[in-house]
């Protein structure tokens, strides 16, 4: 089980097709998701709606909790590196632990956004006590242009959403993306901020 989740990191689970290609049942998968979360090995993203937009429902997506602990059970080398696939994968599961980590004092949902019937998505949406929200989309690749259809596009103006964030592959990705209110930040960036956050944060100093 969590070999497969180590290989679709990142994906949105189906629990009966977990079933068929495991051979086994939906009981045993929920009380392995169980097991698997409380043992902090994996975390379970669930979808979250947005204003009045209805998000995909009982279908989560599912992170290994870190990045180099899955390259170390698929035996991923080097190679890796220039694989865009994989490190798309790598840098979302990344962003994805950093967030939750950075979030956890406040106990916030994190899940994700799907509309199902135009096929878009938000990566990660944080939904903060309150009812604010921040959405954050990685884009890991050398194009990282959205269009206005773009489901972060269209849900930064809804006025509980408190901010929206590009994460990039190129250094110079700073700044405001365009005519929208989305921010855009390079990956390396983004998680060297959100892990010196998380450390002054442990040794009690604020941020």
């Amino acid at each position: 089980m969590f070999l497969y989740l180590c290989i679709h990191s990142g994906s949105i689970i189906i629990r009966d097709t977990i079933s068929r290609e495991l051979q086994i049942s939906r009981q045993t998968i929920d009380n392995y998701f169980t097991i698997l979360e409380q043992s902090n090995l994996i975390y379970i993203s669930n979808p979250i709606d947005i204003a009045d937009k209805k998000a995909l429902k009982s279908k989560p997506k599912i992170y290994v909790a870190d990045a180099a602990l899955r390259n170390a059970v698929l035996v991923l080398g080097e190679s890796v590196l220039s694989d865009p696939d994989e490190m798309g994968v790598i840098i979302e599961t990344s962003v994805y632990k950093h967030v939750a980590t950075f979030y956890y004092p406040v106990l916030p949902k994190i899940g994700y956004y799907r509309d199902t019937k135009k096929n878009k998505e938000v990566d990660i949406v944080v939904d903060l006590p309150g009812g604010k929200k921040i959405l954050i989309e990685t884009k890991y690749r050398m194009d990282t242009r959205i269009g206005k259809e773009d489901a972060i596009v269209t849900l930064a103006n809804e006025k509980e959403t408190a901010g929206a964030i590009l994460v990039t592959k190129q250094a110079e990705d700073f700044g405001v993306y365009k005519e929208t209110k989305i921010v855009k930040i390079p990956a390396f960036a983004f998680l060297y901020l959100l892990g010196h956050a998380e450390r002054e944060s442990r040794l009690g100093n604020p941020i």
